[in-house]
């Protein structure tokens, strides 16, 4: 699920954005626990518009992270987008415990919004704390502080998608104008706490920024492309999921056509470090009908 939405660049824009930051984030991410394995979010905003499928899957993950308690820690997540959801309304969390071994935890979540599931997601977990010892090389890119900033239009939805990051096209800045398809820099907008909105969640919910654009590259844009719908969501974690600095999500698309296309994109800590493994396929809806 992809809100309507472009990227823009300014100051007054970007002044505007930073309002509410992470702390409202990490408020809207909390889950309201209501019986057992049972949880609500609140309302996103205003009634009447998409919610971010970022968020929903961010939640659902939250809601599977309070049943598996133990220390143990979120390593992927496979979740699949089954309809939109409203911003006015809030969200029921249903976690169904499928599997508790020794060292890994297995939880599947369904999302529901009156009445009708809206997202489903299996998460696996692990007390297992070994860290990966190979990984691939992080793209040479533009340092973020020299990168033209990246923000959402503004739409009338009570809550915008991308208020608890600062983002920056990973391009040089005063070249062409960013595009939600280019390479990201991203940090948070506040310091996270460790408090009971986990760092995995917040990367799942920034995972779904910009991220389904990228398979709008092969065709330079796609200028007959009014909107794009994700269909699922995979988050691998390999690494230990740090917030304390700019972080760059680099996208690629293995494959695509004239409908769907799958995206594929790493995370990583501004040192180097990869933090996370992403994938999402996507369609793409036209504005002329195909022949």
């Amino acid at each position: 699920m992809t809100p309507d939405a472009g990227p823009v660049a300014g100051t007054g824009q970007a002044r505007e954005h930073a309002r509410g930051g992470l702390p409202e984030l990490l408020g809207l991410l909390n889950l309201e626990g209501i019986d057992t394995d049972l949880f609500r979010s609140r309302a996103a905003g205003v009634p009447g518009h998409r919610l971010f499928g970022g968020q929903v899957a961010a939640q659902a993950l939250v809601a599977a992270e309070r049943t598996a308690a133990g220390g143990a820690r979120a390593h992927s997540l496979h979740a699949y987008f089954l309809r939109p959801g409203d911003t006015g309304k809030p969200v029921v969390y249903q976690v169904d415990r499928l599997h508790d071994g020794r060292t890994f935890r297995r939880r599947r979540v369904t999302a529901v919004q009156e009445g009708r599931p809206i997202l489903c997601l299996e998460a696996s977990f692990t007390i297992e704390e070994a860290a990966a010892e190979h990984q691939v090389t992080a793209p040479t890119v533009p340092n973020p502080d020299s990168c033209p900033p990246m923000v959402w239009r503004h739409r009338a939805t009570g809550f915008r998608p991308d208020r608890g990051f600062d983002l920056r096209a990973a391009i040089p800045a005063g070249g062409k104008a960013p595009h939600f398809s280019d390479d990201l820099w991203f940090r948070t907008r506040g310091p996270w706490d460790g408090g009971p909105v986990s760092a995995a969640a917040v990367l799942t919910y920034v995972s779904d920024l910009t991220f389904i654009s990228v398979i709008l590259r092969p065709g330079g844009g796609r200028p007959d492309v009014s909107r794009l719908t994700s269909l699922d969501h995979v988050v691998w974690i390999h690494n230990e999921v740090r917030l304390d600095d700019w972080l760059l999500f680099a996208k690629a698309t293995p494959a695509a056509g004239p409908v769907r296309g799958l995206g594929l994109g790493s995370i990583f800590h501004r040192d180097g470090t990869l933090i996370a493994t992403v994938a999402q396929e996507g369609i793409a809806h036209t504005s002329q009908p195909r022949p």
